[in-house]
């Protein structure tokens, strides 16, 4: 594949969420940047790749979650990469805080309004460099893939298609056996959407932000139960 060697994608965890290193011909991409205080952790996994956190030149974000953005301000920092996000949370990024979306369960529900209390979701402030405001290539950036909009679980989630791969953040969970229905969206037909894109691409598998990657069997069966349900409740 010309721009990066997809073999050599590292899935990499910082704290509760995955990143994703995706090394280029003329530096490297990480999508997502983890919880708050990981980035020695990530310096340190690179290195035992043969990698250096320098070599990092842009960090696409799949969306705004203190789990995903909380080492962003100190990785921009020290290693001087652009950073990528959705124009429609750019504003939560330069604020530092993200509202959680709505519970999908009884259980994550109460996390939510719990979370309103103790004003949970803050982080480090960070500027953005570069807005997404639609699909988009990115030749431009050393990687032979696209971005795809796949709003749902955030009204900015955005997707990273690379070859037959999808690096999806909270699009897709891979953590339940049972479904990979994420368990907070701030809009269902959004995500359901977003599914629908996300399988009109010749993906094979989806890596998520939280759990196991993702084999489009799997994506597809949990999709068809989930329509089974929803018609089922329709009626």
């Amino acid at each position: 594949m010309s721009g990066h060697d997809s073999q050599s994608v590292l899935s990499i965890r910082l704290g509760s969420s995955l990143c994703y290193f995706l090394p280029t011909k003329t530096g490297a991409v990480l999508i997502d940047a983890g919880n708050a205080g990981r980035v020695d952790h990530l310096s340190s996994v690179l290195l035992a790749h043969e990698h250096e956190l320098q070599r990092i030149s842009l960090i696409i974000l799949t969306h705004t979650h203190h789990d995903h953005v909380g080492s962003l301000a100190e990785l921009k920092l020290r290693t001087g990469a652009k950073v990528m996000v959705h124009a429609a949370e750019a504003e939560y990024l330069i604020q530092g805080h993200t509202p959680l979306p709505h519970g999908t369960s009884p259980w994550t529900h109460l996390v939510v309004q719990t979370g309103k209390v103790i004003g949970f979701g803050k982080y480090e402030a960070v500027q953005p460099d570069i807005l997404v405001t639609e699909d988009m290539e990115l030749h431009d950036y050393g990687v032979a893939g696209r971005i795809l909009t796949t709003p749902g679980h955030t009204m900015g989630s955005i997707s990273v298609i690379v070859g037959k791969k999808a690096f999806v953040g909270d699009t897709l969970f891979g953590i339940n056996k049972d479904t990979v229905f994420p368990p907070f969206v701030t809009n269902a037909e959004d995500l359901i959407q977003s599914w629908n894109r996300l399988l009109d691409t010749d993906c094979l598998t989806f890596y998520p932000g939280h759990g196991k990657a993702i084999d489009r069997w799997r994506f597809e069966h949990s999709f068809e139960k989930l329509r089974g349900q929803r018609y089922r409740k329709s009626q």
